[in-house]
C-alpha cells in the first residue's frame, strides 16, 4: 500500500493488487467482481481505481486470450475520471496510469482485429476510443445493440 492509502469508489481505503492477482492465477468464479464493485459505482472512481489500471493492463499483456472485463473495467475508469467531481489522478500513479493506456492501444487493436465475441469488440472498441479522445464514443461502444438502437430511436 502506498503512504496514504489508495481509495475505493466508496471513497474506503482499498489495494486492488489482491483481488488482481487472484484474477490473474485464475482464482475468481464469477470474473473480477470484487474489482467492478469497489473500482466503479455508478460512475464514480477514486485513486484505487487509478492504481488498478496499470495493473491490469500488465496483467493483460501475459494472457493468451483477451478479457472483456479488462477492457471494460479500464474504459469504465477512464469514463468515471473524465465526469465532472471525479478526484484526479494521483500525482505517484500518474506515470503508471499514462503508461498503462499506451501501451493498451496496440492489445486494443490487436483484440478488436481478430473479436468475435460482442464483449471484446465493445470492450476494446470503448479503449480504442478513449485513447483517440472520443469519450462519448467510448461510453456509447460500451452499450449494448439494443441500448444503441433505443438511443438511435428515441
Amino acid at each position: 500500500m502506498p503512504a496514504d492509502p489508495w481509495l475505493s469508489a466508496y471513497g474506503e481505503p482499498y489495494d486492488p493488487r489482491p483481488a488482481i492477482e487472484a484474477w490473474r492465477a485464475g482464482r475468481v468464479v464469477d470474473g473480477p467482481q470484487e474489482l467492478w464493485d469497489k473500482l466503479y459505482h455508478q460512475g464514480a472512481v477514486n485513486s484505487a481505481s487509478y492504481a488498478a489500471v496499470g495493473e491490469i493492463v500488465r496483467m493483460m499483456q501475459a494472457q493468451s486470450e483477451p478479457d472483456w472485463n479488462c477492457y471494460a473495467l479500464i474504459a469504465s475508469i477512464e469514463e468515471g475520471r473524465l465526469a465532472d467531481g471525479s478526484p484526479p489522478v494521483p500525482l505517484e500513479l500518474r506515470q503508471d496510469y499514462e503508461n498503462a493506456w499506451s501501451v493498451i492501444l496496440p492489445m486494443a487493436l490487436r483484440d478488436l482485429g481478430q473479436a468475435e465475441d460482442d464483449l471484446i469488440v465493445r470492450g476494446a472498441l470503448a479503449v480504442i476510443a478513449h485513447v483517440k479522445g472520443q469519450h462519448t464514443l467510448a461510453a456509447i461502444a460500451l452499450c449494448t445493440e439494443d441500448e444503441r438502437v433505443e438511443m438511435l430511436a428515441g
